[in-house]
């Protein structure tokens, strides 16, 4: 991404709370249409990780190829408590950054890490010494309604931050429904050509005493709609005239993809010098394509669960094993639990081909030794593994069926559906967190496949390119996805910065 365009005309920014830059290359990766190339140029960056704030540096510091024209940023990897940044990096055009969000995000049922929202207070800190044009917080869509965010309206346009006023999302400039207000405030990166919905608050502030008036300052206007329930292509575009529907998760998972293992490429440690120290990789995009080693049950439960289906589907239905160490997948005909809550094994049963029950019948009776001992080996309890006879046509065999559903799974309709559930191939994927790789975190079973979405699956649902570097163990990477932006929407953002800052005829 070579940029021809003047060290003068760039926008210049520092990121704070950066992650693996994801907001960073939606706005370096944001070209006008005049040919000359991208027009954000990071000046900074703050990053408390070490593998986070590498794969950030090694993608847009010195020497890369997203660095634009001149120099890379600064990035500093530590605290951002008490941080500011030195004068070389200049004028600041823009601050931009996404506090820690534990205490704000409804996953946060015990409010621990409540107390790292202060880091909020730290952003605001910056943006009073560097005295932006504008500002964006990005966070968590109950950001909205957290007593922080009611502080910074209160603050704002007093104060350290007098010269500053938060853009109303509606345009509505005269004040209108401060309810209402916080709801437009929540940008689903899906409304601007993302592969997932993923709803975050954007919080723009600018300052008045830049020269430009505030009230040209307009939210990012979305790309595509989403389509009402139950409707096709055109009736859609009836809905949102000249607006192309969603973009969904079959442009990343709609073909067959053999994964590449479970570990990345080996043999790969690069020391990055003070302050990042050593790190795994660097890795492209394109060689995070590796998947989990499940034990056999968790794979059955994979095979189990039928398209767009979920936990729910496992009701009902077992692992049955062959001694011959073949397998099946079958589901009770009838009641699966007794007025008491135990579990009823024997009776009619169907096989399950593909996640759905098939025409194909069995009869599973008790056999001299119905339960399974412990030395089984098997993790889960033995009231939840039988020793079975298989009636199948003419032909008796002997088995272990293992149940694959849980009691509370069993008990409890209301809750998350997401659960191990399959992502939607004609939808957007759900929000992409960090434990992506886990089904039982949520909707990331593989639409078509027996196995939760990849590394690679995630980071291209994210937006991020094949060519992206990636530095960090399995863990601390899949956190580096979950946690950024999605590109798409970042890229929105920088549109509607750079519209303000260099409009038309300017």
């Amino acid at each position: 991404m070579s940029a021809t365009r003047p060290s003068s005309e760039l926008i210049r920014v520092l990121d704070l709370f950066a992650g693996c830059g994801g907001l960073t290359e939606g706005l370096h990766s944001f070209e006008p249409n005049d040919g000359d190339g991208p027009v954000f140029r990071t000046v900074g960056a703050v990053e408390w990780n070490e593998a986070a704030a590498s794969t950030y540096a090694a993608n847009f510091g010195a020497g890369s190829r997203r660095a634009a024209s001149g120099p890379g940023p600064v990035v500093h990897c530590g605290d951002i408590t008490g941080w500011l940044p030195d004068s070389s990096l200049g004028v600041i055009d823009v601050v931009v950054g996404g506090p820690p969000c534990q205490g704000f995000s409804g996953l946060n049922r015990e409010k621990t890490g409540a107390e790292r929202n202060s880091l909020w207070q730290e952003f605001i800190r910056v943006v009073v010494a560097t005295r932006p044009k504008v500002f964006v917080i990005e966070n968590v869509d109950r950001f909205v309604r957290s007593p922080e965010f009611a502080d910074l309206r209160a603050r704002i346009g007093e104060g350290d931050l007098k010269d500053y006023v938060l853009v109303p999302p509606s345009g509505n400039w005269s004040g209108g429904d401060e309810v209402e207000e916080a709801r437009r405030l929540l940008l689903n990166a899906a409304d601007f050509g993302a592969l997932q919905a993923r709803r975050r608050a954007i919080v723009i502030g600018v300052r008045t005493d830049a020269g430009i008036l505030p009230q040209t300052f307009h939210y990012p206007v979305p790309t595509h709609a989403r389509p009402r329930p139950g409707t096709d292509t055109v009736a859609a575009l009836l809905d949102a005239p000249g607006l192309p529907q969603w973009r969904s998760a079959s442009e990343v998972l709609g073909s067959p993809s053999p994964t590449q293992g479970v570990e990345f490429p080996g043999g790969r440690e690069r020391d990055l010098g003070e302050p990042f120290g050593t790190q795994p990789g660097p890795f492209r995009t394109r060689e995070l394509h590796i998947t989990r080693n499940p034990e056999a049950v968790s794979l059955a439960r994979y095979r189990a669960i039928p398209p767009e289906g979920n936990r729910k589907d496992l009701r009902g239905r077992y692992l049955c094993r062959f001694e011959d160490g073949s397998s099946l997948i079958i589901a009770k005909s009838a009641d699966y639990r007794g007025d008491e809550g135990q579990l009823k094994p024997f009776g009619a049963y169907r096989v399950v081909e593909a996640g759905v029950a098939s025409g194909r019948s069995l009869d599973v009776r008790p056999s001299s030794d119905q339960r399974v001992p412990v030395s089984s080996g098997s993790p889960r309890s033995i009231a939840e593994m039988f020793r079975v006879s298989v009636h199948d046509g003419g032909q008796v065999r002997p088995a272990t069926i293992e149940y694959l559903s849980t009691p509370s799974w069993d008990r409890h309709d209301a809750g998350s559906g997401d659960v191990m559930g399959r992502l939607r191939l004609d939808h957007p994927s759900v929000t992409i967190r960090t434990e992506f790789f886990k089904p039982e975190k949520g909707r990331y079973l593989h639409p078509t496949e027996d196995r939760p979405i990849t590394h690679y699956e995630a980071a291209k649902l994210q937006g991020f390119p094949d060519d992206f570097v990636w530095h960090g163990s399995k863990t601390e990477i899949a956190k580096q996805i979950g946690n950024a932006v999605p590109v798409p929407l970042g890229r929105a953002i920088a549109g509607a910065i750079y519209n303000y800052l260099r409009p038309k005829g300017s």
